[in-house]
């Protein structure tokens, strides 16, 4: 079950974290069931979606065995295969790296209110 069309338009006119939760779940979506089942990311799909949608957090360098590791990591259920739970389980910790590693700095623009 994906997003409809009008549900889209609605996110275009939401809040920023509002449009955040939705391009969370848009993408899990939209790289998910390549491989079989539709609720899960296989390591492909996984590779995919990390050099496609966070290009700055990927290092070009990083190997398949760096791959191999990082998926066993969030495959806490040892399936292969990375569920939506999983999924956003990492994206919570990389927000908090970025939370943790940009608390101290000064808001440069301000955020807007």
């Amino acid at each position: 079950m994906g997003i409809t069309g009008s549900a889209i338009k609605r996110v275009r006119m939401a809040r920023p974290l509002e449009q955040a939760v939705a391009a969370i779940v848009c993408t899990f979506q939209e790289y998910s069931g390549r491989c079989g089942d539709k609720h899960k990311l296989c390591q492909a799909e996984l590779k995919e979606l990390l050099q496609k949608e966070l290009p700055t957090w990927t290092p070009t360098e990083l190997r398949e065995c760096d791959y191999n590791k990082f998926m066993s990591v969030l495959d806490t259920n040892k399936d292969c295969e990375v569920d939506f739970v999983e999924y956003v389980r990492s994206l919570a910790c990389l927000c908090t790296f970025c939370h943790d590693y940009f608390k101290d700095c000064p808001p440069d623009p301000p955020c807007s209110q």
